[in-house]
C-alpha cells in the first residue's frame, strides 16, 4: 500500500508522465534547393531553399556528397541562402537532421589559358602552351590550321604543349576546344600568328635567303644564282631594292623590308623610245634594262663619286665592247661597254650603295656578265639624275 506521502509530494498531486507519440499526420521536415543552371569556374553563385515546416534559426548544411561546403541559418519562415564560389559542379544537396533535399548540379565553364610562346619568325621556335583550369574539367583539342586546312588535330588531358612547325611563312591559326567531363561546360579559343621571314644580313645562311632572291627576281631585280647564303653579290641586289624604294641602304633585311616586298614601289622607265634601251638613274644609283617599254632588269650601280670626276648625262649608244679587262683613261675596266668617250658600263666589285666611280657606270660582275652578251652595239643608253 502506498504511503499517503512520498518524498513530501502529496499523492493527489503525483502524476506519471509518459512520452506521447507525434500526432497522427504530423508533417516530416522537407528541404528544397535552387541554384543557377550554369556559371564559370570560381564565380560566386547563390543557392536558395526552404525548410518546411518552418523552423527559425535551424542550421542547415550545403553538401557535396559527404562533404560540407558551408552552413547557414534558417530565417523566421524557414528560408536559407548560401553564397558560394564554385570550383566543382556538384551535385549538391541541403541536409538538416535526417532531412535531405533533392540534388542540384550547376554546370561550370572552366577557364582556358592559352598562349603562343616564342618568336613569330619562320624557322624559329614557336610553341603552344594551353591549360584548363581546373585541369580535371576535361580534355583540350588542338587543331593547327594553315591555308584553311587542318594539319594537326589531337586532344590532351587538362592542357597541351605543342611545338608548331615554322618552316613556312604566313599565318598559322590554332583552334582550341575543350572536351568537357560531365557537369562541365565547353570552352574554346583561337590564336593566330603571322610568321615573317627572319632578319637576314651578310654572312647569314638560311633557306629564307633563296626565298628572298626569288621574290626580288620576280620584281625584276638582278640577283646572283639562288643560294642559302647571303653573300656580297646578294647584298648588292638588296641595295638595289632599297635604292628604288627610297629606304635606308643597309644591305640587310628586316621586317620592314619584307613588308615592302609585299607592296613595293614599281619603277617605270623615264623614256619610251626606243622600246629597248638602258637607263642609268644617277639619283637612285641604279641601272634599268628596258624591253618593249617595260623595265625587265634592275641592277645596283655606282656613278662618279670621286672629287674631280663626273658621269655625263644625256642620250648615248653603246659603240664598243671589250671582253675581259680593258685599260681606259678612267681605269682598268671589266667587260666594258663604252657609250661615250672613255665612259662605259662595266663590272667591278664591290659596287657600294653610293657614288664611287671615276665617271663610268659600275655594276656588279654577275650583272655585267649578263649584259655583255645581251646588249647589242647601238643600244641606246640614257643617263640622268
Amino acid at each position: 500500500m502506498l504511503s499517503s506521502v512520498r518524498r513530501g509530494i502529496p499523492l493527489a498531486l503525483l502524476v506519471l508522465v509518459w512520452p506521447s507519440p507525434a500526432p497522427a499526420g504530423a508533417a516530416t521536415p522537407a528541404l528544397t534547393l535552387k541554384a543557377p543552371p550554369a556559371t564559370t569556374y570560381l564565380h560566386g553563385v547563390d543557392f536558395y531553399g526552404r525548410l518546411s515546416p518552418p523552423a527559425a534559426d535551424a542550421r542547415v548544411r550545403l553538401m557535396r556528397g559527404d562533404t560540407v561546403v558551408t552552413t547557414a541559418r534558417t530565417g523566421p519562415r524557414g528560408g536559407y541562402h548560401f553564397a558560394v564560389r564554385l570550383a566543382n559542379p556538384g551535385p549538391f544537396h541541403v541536409a538538416w537532421l535526417t532531412a535531405r533535399s533533392p540534388e542540384v548540379t550547376v554546370r561550370i565553364t572552366p577557364r582556358l589559358h592559352a598562349a603562343l610562346v616564342g618568336s613569330k619568325v619562320a624557322g624559329a621556335s614557336l610553341k603552344l602552351a594551353a591549360a584548363l583550369e581546373p585541369s580535371g574539367a576535361g580534355r583540350v583539342r588542338v587543331q593547327v590550321i594553315r591555308g584553311g586546312r587542318v594539319g594537326f588535330d589531337r586532344s590532351f588531358p587538362g592542357g597541351a604543349k605543342v611545338a608548331l612547325g615554322t618552316r613556312a611563312t604566313g599565318t598559322v591559326r590554332v583552334r582550341l576546344t575543350s572536351l568537357p567531363r560531365p557537369g562541365w561546360g565547353p570552352v574554346r579559343r583561337e590564336l593566330s600568328a603571322t610568321l615573317r621571314p627572319p632578319n637576314l644580313a651578310y654572312g647569314t645562311t638560311d633557306p629564307a635567303v633563296a626565298e628572298l632572291a626569288r621574290r626580288l627576281a620576280a620584281l625584276h631585280y638582278a640577283v646572283p644564282s639562288f643560294s642559302a647564303t647571303f653573300g656580297n653579290d646578294f647584298m648588292e641586289s638588296v641595295w638595289a631594292f632599297q635604292k628604288v624604294q627610297g629606304v635606308d641602304r643597309t644591305g640587310s633585311v628586316d621586317a620592314n623590308l619584307w613588308a615592302r616586298l609585299d607592296n613595293p614601289r614599281v619603277p617605270r622607265p623615264r623614256y619610251l623610245q626606243p622600246a629597248n634601251h638602258i637607263e642609268v638613274d644617277k639619283s637612285r644609283q641604279v641601272l634599268y634594262v628596258v624591253r618593249n617599254g617595260e623595265i625587265t632588269l634592275i641592277s645596283a650601280a655606282a656613278t662618279a663619286g670621286i672629287a674631280g670626276y663626273y658621269t655625263p648625262e644625256g642620250k648615248f649608244a653603246i659603240y664598243d665592247k671589250r671582253p675581259g679587262w680593258d685599260h681606259s683613261p678612267l681605269g682598268v675596266l671589266w667587260n666594258p661597254m663604252y657609250f661615250v668617250g672613255g665612259y662605259a658600263i662595266h663590272g667591278g666589285d664591290p659596287v657600294p650603295p653610293y657614288p664611287a666611280s671615276h665617271g663610268c657606270v659600275r655594276v656588279p660582275d654577275f650583272v655585267i656578265s649578263r649584259l655583255f652578251g645581251s646588249e647589242p652595239y647601238g643600244e641606246v643608253v640614257y643617263v640622268y639624275s
